[in-house]
């Protein structure tokens, strides 16, 4: 390689590391952070508004370090400011001193703990792509700054990929970041070197770089709606991307690695759009976006005014979800490198505007939406901001387009699908009323950990089978029956059949007086198990979930046992506060039905609270019923680690009584128990009821998790089926 060439690679180099860094340690902290939270997907919208308003912050730095005439008195500043975020660079995983004891606001304590801990040195990473690329304006150096752009996020887009599939499965947290503080000393020196370089050269780069008068002249600066498209542009990408992530976690179907698919997917509109303009067509790709808003309210009446008629299932719509975010994304950050500025002295001034923009898609999000909506009605707001987009790009990409009367009509539909986008949910609330059933809507909030809301579903030829429904997001937490008759009887995963429901039974007959802890809410159904002579105590994280159950649903109110509890917070965190003599006949884990699974109520360090909490002969059960995860192998590690028993109990659906297909594990000392109630797994049978096979949980090479190790990979393989099944 000649010696030319070296200084641009130290620049691409440099870049790399420091966007590698950048993207490594979000998932790195919030992943550490998790536990103290009760694993709320909201964790991570948090931190990333933390880490967007931090980034705005360091793109201000870099203006404003930019605007000195001295590179000298530049990079003796910034080298300040390598060597203290060096020295703190080893603090990057928060002390346990900071961990919150449950009764703090979460938000103020997230943004607070990621303040302390990476502060500063996230702070110094997000100066160096807009800093190096202002640098890299003043040297002789041929090609694109904006390719460089590119490279920072290709940079980015590899450590949100490595993070999962390549860190996560090998290595403990505190390990990763012994290695994430190693890098960040590499790319400190590396950085050093270059402002160096800088500084000792100062007078060739200032001469070089002063423009001629003329070519001064023939370029004007940035008017106040270009400035206001740097702004507006990336927040609608912003909030386009963070909004969909929520609506797809909490309307449509959780899964693990959701936040990392949505931001990967980010993260590529900014490389192909600051790589090459060849890579963006303005008015093929408004086209597609509009045509994918569209074909998401498949379900809704548009389309069937229309004469189109779409079915889908949960993974087509998810990843409609995906395509529609991508397109928009794309939109919006392809016409943002169109308005980029052509003279390099606004470089730094452009990306402090576009960073600012997309803090402020986070801040509606986290700060305002939160608050203000009772629904993720940000999703709609967003698609609304993009077809108004897309249609400004159709008519600026196709002015003779608009005389034909058919466009002039199309874009006199977009207002109406507008008006469907707010006012009619794309998926409908949880189903649509038919003549043999009727959907009605009685509450819907949401707050920090999520939305929640209660239907009643009323069957007018047979009211025996009216009953209400509690949803957490997207995930049935209970069902109530209306009738009298039937109000009182244990429904969904807590059948008498079901793993817990044995447990309970079989508690029954052997004590006068049970103490039962119940992780997980929802609509108290297992209340109804209770004697009067029995101590109950309920944990529940979401305060919202405590009103509506308590308000819709009557099993928490009319539970006999005389002494119930309700004890609100992080369940792991309440049980570790609990006096040391208080221990449980059994702790019933019920709190992972969804795709965002809480980890840290699954780790070694958890299950070693529940045991001190637990009776010699006491039970842990864990309903480990999930469409996205295959628990079994990782609470069997648990048991396995604590020397105890255990069972598998599958039980099937039963529609008629409202049974869902349940799995419990319950682990015991308890070998009277463990004998007369063996494992029951899934039995597959065919037409003629001869079994076919019976499913195995197991999965070979899943390690024991704690709360420095653990990766949702390994247990995201589905049990294999036999074929037809």
């Amino acid at each position: 390689m000649s010696a030319s060439k070296l200084p641009g690679l130290l620049f691409g180099t440099t870049i790399f590391v420091s966007a590698f860094l950048l993207f490594q340690v979000q998932p790195m902290v919030g992943k550490f952070i998790l536990p103290w939270f009760g694993g709320s997907p909201a964790v991570w919208t948090t931190a990333m508004l933390f880490f967007q308003c931090v980034l705005f912050g360091g793109y201000v730095y870099a203006h404003l370090l930019g605007r000195l005439r001295s590179v000298r008195a530049q990079t003796l500043i910034h080298g300040a400011l390598l060597i203290a975020s060096a020295s703190l660079a080893v603090f990057v995983l928060p002390d346990a001193s900071l961990k919150p004891n449950g009764n703090e606001e979460p938000v103020a304590r997230i943004l607070l703990i990621l303040g302390l801990s990476v502060g500063l040195p996230y702070f110094c990473l997000a100066t160096t792509g807009p800093l190096l690329q202002h640098w890299y304006t003043r040297t002789p150096l041929g090609g694109s700054v904006f390719r460089l752009y590119a490279l920072s996020n290709v940079g980015s887009f590899v450590a949100l990929l490595s993070f999962p599939y390549v860190f996560e499965p090998l290595f403990e947290l505190p390990d990763i970041g012994r290695m994430w503080t190693a890098g960040f000393w590499l790319f400190a020196l590396l950085c050093a070197g270059l402002a160096l370089g800088m500084g000792r050269n100062e007078g060739l780069l200032v001469a070089r770089a002063e423009p001629s008068t003329e070519a001064s002249a023939s370029r004007a600066g940035p008017g106040w709606r270009q400035r206001a498209g740097w702004i507006a542009l990336p927040a609608l990408a912003s909030l386009a991307f963070i909004a969909t992530t929520d609506h797809v976690s909490q309307d449509i179907a959780p899964e693990p690695r959701l936040w990392i698919a949505t931001l990967g997917l980010y993260l590529l509109t900014f490389i192909l759009s600051f790589d090459h303009p060849r890579w963006y067509r303005p008015g093929a790709t408004a086209v597609a976006c509009v045509l994918s808003i569209l074909l998401l309210t498949g379900k809704s009446d548009l389309p069937a005014w229309l004469g189109f008629d779409w079915d889908y299932g949960v993974s087509e719509l998810r990843w409609m979800h995906y395509a529609m975010m991508f397109l928009v994304c794309f939109m919006c950050h392809g016409e943002l490198y169109r308005r980029r500025p052509q003279d390099p002295k606004h470089l730094t001034e452009f990306y402090l505007w576009m960073s600012f923009g997309g803090a402020c898609g986070g801040l509606f999000v986290a700060l305002i939406a939160t608050h203000a909506f009772n629904d993720y009605y940000e999703w709609p707001l967003g698609l609304i901001g993009a077809l108004v987009l897309a249609a400004s790009v159709i008519a600026r990409e196709h002015p003779g387009w608009l005389k034909a009367p058919s466009a002039r009509a199309t874009l006199l539909a977009l207002p109406l699908c507008v008006l469907v986008l707010v006012w009619e949910d794309p998926l409908h609330w949880r189903g649509r009323s038919t003549p043999e059933r009727v959907e009605i809507r009685l509450d819907q909030s949401r707050n920090f950990y999520g939305t929640v809301s209660v239907g009643e579903r009323r069957y007018p030829a047979e009211p025996e089978r009216n009953h209400r429904v509690f949803f957490s997001g997207q995930v049935t937490h209970g069902i109530q029956y209306l009738a009298d008759d039937k109000r009182r009887l244990p429904v969904t995963y807590y059948g008498f059949e079901s793993g817990i429901g044995e447990t309970l039974t079989y508690l029954k007959s052997r004590h006068t007086s049970l103490r039962v802890a119940l992780v997980g809410l929802g609509a108290g159904t297992l209340a109804t198990y209770a004697r009067e002579p029995d101590h109950y105590d309920f944990f529940e994280i979401n305060p919202e979930a405590v009103r509506v159950a308590n308000q819709w649903f009557d099993n928490v109110s009319s539970c006999v046992a005389h002494d119930k509890r309700m004890i609100v917070g992080d369940a792991r965190l309440r049980i570790e506060q609990l006096p040391e003599q208080i221990r449980y006949d059994v702790i019933v884990l019920d709190a992972f039905s969804g795709g965002s699974v809480p980890i840290h109520l699954l780790t070694r360090e958890a299950f070693q609270i529940y045991e001190r909490h637990l009776k010699p002969d006491g039970f842990i059960a864990i309903n480990i019923t999930n469409a996205y995860l295959n628990l079994y192998p990782v609470v069997r590690k648990q048991a396995e680690a604590l020397g105890m028993g255990f069972r598998n109990k599958y039980q099937a659906a039963d529609a008629s009584r409202h049974i869902r297909h349940n799995q419990h594990f319950i682990m015991t000392r308890d070998t009277a128990y463990l004998s007369a109630h063996p494992s029951v797994n899934r039995r597959y049978v065919d037409a003629q009821g001869r079994e076919v096979a019976v499913e195995s949980l197991d999965l070979p090479g899943v390690p024991l998790w704690t709360d420095h190790f653990s990766s949702l990979n390994p247990i995201s393989q589905a049990p294999a089926r036999p074929k037809g099944f």
